[in-house]
């Protein structure tokens, strides 16, 4: 809140309707997204993640939302974005209260991950989903679970 009054007010409040409109294209998503993340903040990334409070498999998910996706013209709503917003950063203080500094990773990794490439919010390994020609099939899909209820697998 006060460190990146910005960050705050988009990903904690959910006030994503600056723009009047209720979808976005992903590609204007992922524009918001990487604005979010400093200069500082891409350095830290590039050499690891060193100094930030970040996973991985979020690193990775971040360092492809700041170098680039073929982009999908595809609509984004804003609503959407704004509820898995708002549901992670309660969940997140509610179970990871002692780690703020990594509350930003996450959603961001998540809203990249759901709204622009389409692929489960959770790693293979952690999950156990599966890619199949009907989409996405996780065996752990828990519909109560916060991330389960706007992930792509079914």
């Amino acid at each position: 809140r006060y460190t990146n009054p910005y960050f705050y007010q988009v990903y904690c409040l959910g006030e994503w309707g600056v723009t009047g409109k209720s979808v976005f294209q992903a590609k204007e998503l992922t524009e918001r997204l990487r604005r979010s993340v400093s200069d500082a903040e891409r350095a830290a990334l590039a050499r690891g993640g060193e100094g930030l409070c970040i996973s991985a498999f979020n690193r990775d998910v971040v360092l492809r939302m700041l170098t680039g996706f073929a982009f999908p013209e595809t609509a984004v709503p804003v609503a959407g974005v704004r509820e898995l917003t708002e549901d992670l950063t309660e969940y997140l203080q509610k179970y990871m209260p002692d780690r703020p500094e990594g509350h930003k990773w996450i959603i961001l990794a998540c809203l990249y991950l759901t709204f622009v490439e389409k692929i489960p919010m959770h790693p293979q390994e952690a999950a156990k989903w599966r890619c199949t020609a009907a989409g996405y099939v996780c065996p752990s899909r828990n519909p109560d679970s916060v991330t389960c209820r706007y992930c792509v697998c079914r």
